[in-house]
Order: structure tokens, then sequence, then C-alpha cells
């Protein structure tokens, strides 16, 4: 379906080019529509794309609950460490939150993840952490960016 709407959007350039180039034989209605539509298909086009390739960097993933370790370093310079029990969706969302910090709504939780935090153990890939968030199946979200 992807390759078909890349079909459909290079035709529909194609056709607004040669629209353009000989402006004379056709009415400024089709014109417009032709110039209106373009960038909606452009739009579809991407989307589906970003879905396609999303669903290819999913196909690895394990949504299985594991536990996994973090450390950080306080703010006296002490190193800590954590072992939470997390399914797939929420160790992603603990991946994306690992250069950001602050307090995040799991699934089941609330966590405070520090800033620069160390994932250690089985924790999913970056790749598969943006391709959850662009496929719409990750629902966590930053509560604050505070420390507690």
């Amino acid at each position: 379906m992807t390759s078909l709407y890349l079909l459909i959007t290079a035709l529909m350039a194609l056709a607004l080019l040669g629209l353009l180039l000989r402006p004379g034989s056709v009415r400024p209605l089709t014109l417009w529509l032709f110039a209106a539509l373009l960038p909606v298909l452009v739009a579809v086009t991407a989307a589906l794309l970003s879905q396609q390739s999303a669903q290819a960097a999913l196909v690895g993933f394990d949504p299985q609950v594991r536990n996994r370790g973090l450390g950080w370093r306080d703010a006296a310079g002490a190193e800590n460490t954590a072992t939470v029990a997390l399914g797939g969706l929420d160790a992603a969302c603990v991946v994306r939150a690992s250069a950001r910090g602050g307090t995040y709504r799991l699934s089941s939780s609330t966590l405070f993840v520090p800033r620069d935090v160390q994932l250690i153990g089985p924790w999913p890939s970056s790749a598969e952490a943006e391709a959850l968030m662009v496929s719409g199946q990750q629902g966590c979200r930053r509560l604050s960016g505070k420390e507690n």
C-alpha cells in the first residue's frame, strides 16, 4: 500500500510539473487542486513509510516482563543501582527517558528516571523505543522534569 501511495505521489508531482510547463492548456482550478493535493499525498506517504519502518524495527521486540537494572550517580557522587521488573513497553519508555530524566507514568506505576542513567541488562534498543512511539503503542507520559 505504501508503494502505491508513493507511486501516486510521484505521478501527481509529474502531472503538476507538466501542467506548470504548459499553463495555457489548463484551467486555474485544476492547477490549484493538483497543487493543493500534492502536500497531502506527500504527508500520507511519509506517514505510511514511517509506520512501515517502525513495524520492521519491532520484529524482534520482546514485550515480556523482565528484571532490568538501572545505575546512576546521586548528587554526592555515590553510585546507586536499582532493579525494576518492567514489561517491554515500560522498558522502552525508560530507554527514551534515560536522556531526559524526570518522573514518568508507566502502565503500572510511576518511576523517577535520573538524568543520564545507565541501563544495565536486557533493555529494548533505542530504535525499538522510537518505533513504539511512532506506531502509537507506547503509552507512558512524562509527569515532570523535576527531581523528587
